[in-house]
């Protein structure tokens, strides 16, 4: 980046993500997210001015006609106040919790002209704050609700300003609410398409930007998800909304099943089966596994009729006979849908029922390796250097004080969290017991967690390492499962993470595609065997689903995936054709365990009724079927480290522990190569992956073939290649 030749040394520090002119038009600010600072460049000399803005700037406004700049900061509950020239003059908190779990997330900043008042989105707890910037105060908090007591997740992250009236755009209900200007009082909703977060007016209509368009793009060559989520842009005219107000506010509700005569069906419909299922369901099991399509794995699974496709059939009984196995035994879904597209978001759906709004802007920018971190990892959120004597420096030396001298403040994760948290939160507070193996947990804002939390957290359990192989991870639940089957003390609700059916793909030394899958299969098959044998299978409900759906293609859709449902209460070899998601799985847990919803996906998501019946099956426990994949690598050269790591994760100790990288850990830059971005082999973007496993599976011709049979389909289909492959990291 450079202003008249001017230029700014290590972007990669400072990162743009907010751009205004003044309003004398010689000037330009603009908040750099990485390097927590807000810089002022002179359009004419190109000379830059930076000032510490707060944790993770997002957006910057000129208030009280020019007089003042206020910057959101989306990482600090607060936005900051700076005079033209960038003097520090305060900044107003809308948090007085000192240590929350969650952040609020102020993004969105639309300034009153004429005055000091100005509105800002705070995106993760569905709230407008009105602040004054000249006393610095809150004078008002708008609260965002799509219906009386509604959980939050409207996700408020676009605001306009229309003459008498102000427009915010709600991505997470996919609409847009106007306001009265003189009150506050809402007026109606419009409806938009999927996730709105900016919006403009023009004085007679609103221009919104919606960022996932209508779902997948009409692109026949790009096949990762990431590149065919095409955004849109809406035109309304003002006058067109206040004409019809009534009916569009209606018909945004309803498409969001939000009227009251939706919401009460849903509960009438349910009542019977929740309670049911609360008489008879004391445990519940739910595996969550990586990255596949209903037609990937279930392609050639000939009972699914005209749900499976064989041709885009990748793994089959050869690598998944127990997953065919348990298919036939229980209940499969087959018109099971993830709710997100890539593994930073589909974790955080199966065990939030939602993905806050940093989740959802930042993981495209981490995957595409234009560096931003990982949602989910540590976060720079504290300023570089201290507010004093106006000292601007220039962002390669805030971002090299950044890496080298306030590592204490990277481990800042809590930033990706919903802002109620995850489900374990909700049991802990509701005193479900749990036990949690391999998913992580929500931590307080100095990266600990609470002894309470960590009682439930089985840590010698592996997470995410492609040299440690399922079937030990299965080992290591069994051995803990028969203590506590022998205690009596088995939990509530138990979730275990089988990730290695994502695959490394063809990087050199690690294992085949088909071994991995295959592994996961008999992992799985393992753990499902073992608890039908135990003495808490008469009460005790499994959920199987993936995290979300890529890595393949799909001839329905681009999120389809499978899901599994095992018990004894469980109708033998039902296919469940209703429509349900991840969340719905959140749902049923919920209703069994009586526990309030987290969002307003999981309170307003059906809950499983099909599938069940009253009459307990007290059949033969089922018997896994052995692995007959053969256990291989990947051509090519072997380091040394590689080889002792795959040695020692053959060969797991007794106690696995964790890499910990809190407390006083050097933080040094990491080369490019190493970025865990799509370019990585162990984690590979979409497209990349489908076709690493593809030709590891099945060769080249075989690759060719699926290529050309998918572009037959979708022209068939007169539908976009995008629809039926589906694929992120």
């Amino acid at each position: 980046m450079s202003i008249r030749g001017t230029k700014i040394s290590n972007l990669i520090f400072f990162y743009p993500d907010y751009v205004i002119l003044s309003d004398n038009q010689k000037y330009i600010y603009a908040t750099g997210l990485l390097s927590n600072s807000i810089a002022k460049i002179n359009l004419k000399t190109g000379v830059i001015k930076y000032a510490n803005a707060g944790p993770y700037p997002f957006a910057v406004s000129q208030a009280d006609n020019g007089k003042r700049l206020i910057v959101s900061d989306w990482g600090g509950d607060e936005v900051r106040l700076f005079t033209p020239s960038l003097k520090y003059l305060g900044k107003i908190s809308f948090d007085n919790n000192p240590m929350p779990s969650s952040g609020m997330h102020p993004t969105a900043i639309a300034s009153v002209s004429g005055t000091p008042i100005s509105l800002i989105a705070a995106s993760n707890n569905d709230r407008i704050f009105v602040v004054d910037t000249k006393s610095l105060k809150v004078v008002k908090i708008i609260h965002i609700s799509p219906y009386k007591h509604a959980p939050y997740g409207s996700y408020p992250d676009g605001i306009t300003i229309s003459g008498k009236y102000f427009f915010v755009a709600n991505a997470g209900n996919n609409d847009v609410e106007a306001f009265n200007l003189s009150d506050y009082k809402p007026i109606g909703l419009i409806q938009t398409a999927w996730y709105p977060t900016s919006l403009t007016s023009s004085g007679k209509s609103i221009y919104i930007t919606d960022a996932k368009g209508l779902s997948a793009g009409p692109n026949l060559e790009y096949q990762w998800i990431c590149s065919f989520m095409h955004g849109a842009v809406q035109k309304v005219g003002i006058k067109y909304f206040f004409k019809n107000k009534s009916y569009l506010t209606h018909l945004a509700l309803k498409d969001d099943g939000f009227t009251l005569k939706q919401r009460a069906a849903r509960k009438a419909k349910e009542e019977a089966e929740i309670k049911f299922l609360r008489k008879h369901i004391k445990h519940i099991v739910f595996i969550l596994r990586e990255n596949k399509t209903f037609d990937e794995d279930l392609g050639d699974y000939a009972r699914a009729g005209k749900w499976a496709d064989p041709h885009l059939d990748l793994y089959n009984k050869k690598e998944l006979p127990n997953l065919y196995k348990l298919a036939n035994k229980y209940a499969l879904f087959v018109n099971f849908y993830a709710d997100g597209e890539v593994t930073a978001q589909g974790h955080e759906w199966t065990t939030g029922a939602s993905d806050s709004d940093y989740v959802q802007r930042v993981w495209p920018e981490n995957y595409s390796g234009r560096g931003l971190r990982y949602p989910q990892s540590r976060t720079l959120l504290k300023p570089a250097i201290p507010d004093k004597d106006d000292t601007f420096l220039n962002p390669a030396y805030i971002g090299n004080r950044l890496m080298k001298k306030l590592h204490v403040h990277l481990t800042n994760i809590w930033i990706s969290y919903p802002y109620k948290l995850y489900l374990f939160n909700d049991m802990l507070s509701h005193h479900i017991s749990f036990a949690d193996f391999g998913e992580f947990v929500a931590h307080t804002r100095i990266n600990g967690v609470n002894r309470q939390m960590e009682a439930h957290v089985v840590s010698e359990y592996p997470g995410w390492n492609r040299d440690i192989l399922d079937t030990t991870r299965a080992k290591i639940f069994i051995k803990w499962a028969k203590k506590r089957l022998k205690e009596n003390k088995f939990p509530d609700f138990t979730y275990i993470w089988l990730p290695d059916d994502h695959t490394a793909g063809l990087a050199p030394c690690y294992y085949t595609p088909q071994y991995y899958v295959a592994n996961n299969d008999e992992a799985t098959g393992k753990i499902i065997s073992f608890l039908s044998r135990s003495k808490i299978w008469k009460n005790t409900l499994v959920f199987l689903t993936e995290d979300d759906a890529q890595s393949g293609a799909d001839h329905i859709s681009a999120h389809r995936t499978f899901a599994l449902m095992m018990g004894p209460y469980v109708k033998k070899g039902a296919l469940i054709k209703q429509r349900y998601s991840q969340v719905s799985i959140v749902k049923t847990i919920e209703a069994i365990f009586n526990l309030p919803p987290m969002s307003q996906w999981d309170a307003n998501a059906k809950v499983i009724i099909n599938g069940f019946t009253s009459k307990q099956d007290n059949g033969r426990p089922y018997k896994f079927l052995k692995i007959t994949v053969k256990k291989r690598l990947n051509p090519g050269v072997c380091s040394q480290v590689q080889k002792l790591r795959l040695k020692l994760g053959a060969k797991l100790p007794k106690k696995y522990v964790p890499v910990n990288f809190s407390g006083n850990n050097p933080v040094v830059k990491i080369s490019r190569k190493n970025l865990y971005t799509p370019t990585t082999l162990l984690k590979v973007d979409g497209y990349q992956q489908f076709k690493q496993e593809w030709l590891g599976v099945k060769g080249v011709k075989s690759f060719h073939k699926v290529v050309a049979y998918i572009k037959t389909l979708a022209e068939k289909e007169k539908a976009p290649v995008a629809h039926f492959i589906g694929l992120g990291k």
